[in-house]
Order: structure tokens, then C-alpha cells, then sequence
């Protein structure tokens, strides 16, 4: 399972780049917020057909439950407020922002689909990632304005 990156799991976050962080939950209040989201993911949209189908469609063609329930994903923090910025990715390691956060469950949930989506090799410079919301049980918070990244030199796809 995709595992939330906390204070003691030896986990080496990349260094912020481009004023994007790879921060550990050390708030609980924060880092439930997470944990419900992939409870909602784990209840919601793992096993379903069409989603499985849609992320195995994307280059690294790996399910979405694939991802999911690889122990390899870290998820952490990114203390931005910044309306326009929900997560990024690097690699294997994703970052979910303060502001999804202060929103909640579900649109942090919305986040690491279209987060997992990258991780799965959708690039930044398509609606791919966003694209996998339709099919992943999240069209009401599907933003068909989002093209997916903006990618960075250091390959960091901020959406």
C-alpha cells in the first residue's frame, strides 16, 4: 500500500525543488485527512474495472490497485496555500499540498489519482492524469482546464 510519509520511517524524501516539499506528516490532524483519502480509495475505487482499465491504459501499464498497493509510493507534505498547486510528483515519491488538504478527503483523494496517474507515466504536458478522475469515480471533481503538470527540469510534475 502506498505509505504516508511520517517522522521515523527512515523514508529519504527528495529536497524541495523548484519550492515544492517532500515534508513528513508530523500533524495528525493533517495526516488523517490523508489517511481518509486512501480510505476512500481503498473503499471507493480500488477493484473497479474501469479505473484499473484506464491506468493500465497509461504508459507505465500498471493498474490503478497496482499503485495503490505498492509500498514503494510515499506520500508527504507540501505546506503550500497556494490555490492553484493540489500535489506533485517525483518518481515514486508524491506531495500533497496544504491548501487540498484544507479542503479535504475527497479532493486530496482526487489528488492521488491524478498523482498516481504520474506515477503511473502519464506526462505532464497532457490531460492524462486528470483524464483518469472520469474513469476512477471522481468526475465531479474533474477540472477540464487541468492539462496535467507542469514539469520542472528536475522532472518534478506539479498539479
Amino acid at each position: 500500500m502506498a505509505v504516508v510519509h511520517i517522522p521515523g520511517d527512515a523514508h529519504i524524501a527528495p529536497p524541495t525543488t523548484s519550492g515544492i516539499s517532500w515534508l513528513e506528516y508530523s500533524d495528525a490532524k493533517k495526516k488523517k485527512v490523508v489517511d481518509d483519502a486512501l480510505f476512500i480509495l481503498r473503499r471507493n475505487v480500488k477493484g473497479v474495472r474501469p479505473c484499473n482499465s484506464c491506468f493500465s491504459r497509461l504508459p507505465n501499464g500498471r493498474s490503478f490497485d497496482d499503485i495503490l498497493d505498492d509500498p514503494s509510493v510515499f506520500i508527504s507534505f507540501d505546506p503550500s496555500n497556494n490555490g492553484s498547486l493540489f500535489g506533485a510528483t517525483l518518481g515514486n515519491d508524491i506531495t500533497i499540498t496544504n491548501f487540498s488538504i484544507r479542503i479535504g478527503r475527497w479532493t486530496v483523494a482526487a489528488t492521488l489519482v491524478h498523482e498516481f496517474a504520474h506515477v503511473n507515466g502519464a506526462p505532464g504536458a497532457t490531460h492524462q492524469a486528470e483524464g483518469t478522475l472520469l474513469c476512477c469515480g471522481f468526475s465531479g471533481l474533474h477540472d477540464p482546464t487541468i492539462i496535467g503538470a507542469v514539469e520542472r527540469p528536475s522532472n518534478t510534475r506539479i498539479a
